[in-house]
């Protein structure tokens, strides 16, 4: 599976060795779903692409992205103040259609896959008694690996100049990944990281 994202990220940086460009960053608000928000609260991230537009009517591009989650979701884990943290490091590549155009306004439908590298931590716990002495304890454990990654949803572009535009957008995302279950803690296990990701900025033309 990844040797195939990889193919696809060969081909697409070949067809727009010669394209027209544009650039977008944007601010993400990320909300963790099923498994997954058992670990984590919701949180803020960004992104880049940097890609080719197609004739106004399609946007394809690749992106770069980092995740860092490391905000607990105190009000699903049993023990509050357990510590757990994702890292993820990937690139990807998205494409964009429009549905909908109008003069200014466009709105588009978005597919997306991508290659991940990830790093997970269930840190250490210990048990005490009501005199504060140490009774149990459970060893910390850690994650990485390569994953793939997918992701789809939809947007609308506001066209504010000629070469400049406000892009908002809503998007299902998945990493094919694992964090085990720990029974002791009280700690479901995170099979694949989901999260809708909220996401809004500027892309330029050029």
């Amino acid at each position: 599976m990844n040797k195939l994202i990889l193919a696809i990220l060969v081909l697409f940086l070949f067809n727009i060795s010669q394209a027209q460009f544009s650039i977008a960053t944007e601010g993400i608000y990320i909300v963790p779903v099923g498994g997954f928000s058992g670990w984590f609260d919701n949180h803020y991230s960004g992104t880049i692409y940097i890609g080719q537009v197609n004739h106004g009517n399609s946007f394809i591009s690749g992106r770069v992205e980092f995740y860092r989650f490391d905000r607990e979701n105190t009000k699903k884990l049993f023990y509050k103040d357990l510590n757990l943290e994702l890292k993820l490091y990937g690139v990807g590549v998205e494409y964009r259609r429009n549905i909908l155009r109008f003069n200014f306004l466009n709105f588009h439908g978005i597919i997306g896959t991508g290659v991940y590298r990830w790093f997970g931590l269930r840190g250490e716990y210990f048990f005490k008694d009501s005199a504060g002495n140490v009774i149990d304890y459970i060893a910390e454990r850690r994650y990485q690996d390569w994953s793939a990654g997918f992701w789809g949803g939809g947007g609308v572009e506001v066209r504010v100049m000629k070469n400049l535009s406000l892009n908002l957008s809503t998007r299902y995302q998945i990493v094919v990944g694992e964090m085990w279950q720990t029974l002791a803690l009280r700690l479901e296990q995170a099979s694949g990281f989901q999260w809708i990701g909220i996401q809004a900025g500027a892309q330029v033309r050029f």
